[in-house]
């Protein structure tokens, strides 16, 4: 960061400065440290060569333009990006309807939801999936609201730029009234947005929570909570009733205001037929290559670190389960090596 302008010209010299520099009157808006940082960019920036790479390394525009952009850069530096709320965040994400397929991946620690970010991804999603790949029970019906409160809560501290998306656990919305207190809950740790099971049924609890300023994310297709009732997870939308029971669901859901919908074992057929109509964006997993706006994957399965299960349309990009072991392996022979 450029130090205070103080540093480098007294106050009288500066207002001498002032007087002569002719800048737009907004920008006399911005608070007057950050137009002496400004001022002093100016400076800087016309008398002196400053190394390759810097944000101002470029050739400046014309004088009273460029003391605005150094006000303004000088700004981003100082005090960060402006704040982007939950709710910009998940406007911007319906809003790539049709346009830039939406990546989402899992996360459910600090450390990964940091590398996630940092690698771009544009949601972060909190899922009770945690429930078999962290907490090793069988499915996602034993997951409970103080587990997702834990793992939102790492997830949050890593202060994220995408968007953190909550999954509402088993048994925690079979009410509006408990819908919106488990998603306050989900917000108060961390959240950003959440996200809930089921069409049709589901549209008055999402019309409270959203109500209430909550983003809301759909989630049809094959429901995991569910999987005990229907006796395993199976493909859906294979019949022409099927595809139609998820259209209405999907309408029912974006009437509420969901501003986006996970798609899950839906046949590739009946989701790339779905898509298109539906006004919001839909995030495909299991569903096929392209046939949705975006597509959320599980991270363990992304990287190859839960080899004991790998569903059958997951892309592993990595084999962290092997290089695992394998520095388990060195780590011991060198132990060993050195005791002996």
């Amino acid at each position: 960061m450029i130090p205070p302008a103080s540093v480098f010209l007294s106050k009288k010299t500066l207002h001498k400065i002032v007087r002569c520099v002719s800048f737009p009157p907004a920008a006399a808006t911005y608070d007057p440290f950050v137009y002496r940082l400004g001022l002093q960019v100016f400076i800087l920036a016309r008398g002196v060569r400053l190394p390759h790479g810097s944000p101002f390394s470029s050739k400046p525009p014309p004088c009273g333009g460029f003391f605005v952009y150094a006000i303004r850069v000088i700004s981003f530096f100082s005090w960060g990006p402006p704040t982007v709320t939950a709710l910009q965040k998940a406007e911007a994400i319906r809003a790539r309807k049709g346009g830039s397929p939406i990546a989402v991946l899992t996360a459910y620690d600090y450390p990964t939801a940091r590398l996630l970010d940092e690698g771009g991804i544009d949601v972060l999603l909190v899922g009770d999936s945690l429930g078999m790949v962290v907490l090793g029970f069988p499915d996602t019906t034993q997951v409970t609201l103080d587990h997702m409160l834990h793992h939102v809560a790492a997830v949050a501290r890593a202060k994220p730029r995408a968007l953190i998306v909550g999954d509402l656990p088993i048994h925690t919305y079979d009410t509006p009234e408990q819908a919106l207190e488990t998603a306050v809950r989900l917000v108060a740790a961390g959240a950003e947005a959440v996200k809930l099971e089921g069409g049709v049924r589901q549209a008055e609890k999402i019309r409270v929570i959203t109500a209430a300023g909550i983003p809301v994310m759909g989630h049809l297709g094959m429901l995991p909570q569910r999987v005990l009732e229907e006796g395993g997870y199976r493909k859906k939308g294979k019949t022409p009733e099927q595809a139609e029971a998820i259209r209405e669901g999907a309408q029912a859901i974006i009437d509420a205001g969901v501003f986006a919908i996970v798609f899950e074992s839906i046949v590739p057929q009946t989701a790339s037929l779905l898509a298109p109509l539906l006004a919001v964006p839909i995030i495909g997993i299991g569903c096929g290559d392209r046939t949705c706006d975006g597509e959320v994957a599980v991270v363990t399965d992304l990287l190859g670190s839960y080899p004991w299960f790998v569903p059958p349309f997951a892309t592993p990009e990595a084999d962290i389960a092997g290089a695992t072991r394998g520095a388990v392996e060195r780590f011991i022979k060198r132990v060993t090596s050195i005791s002996s």
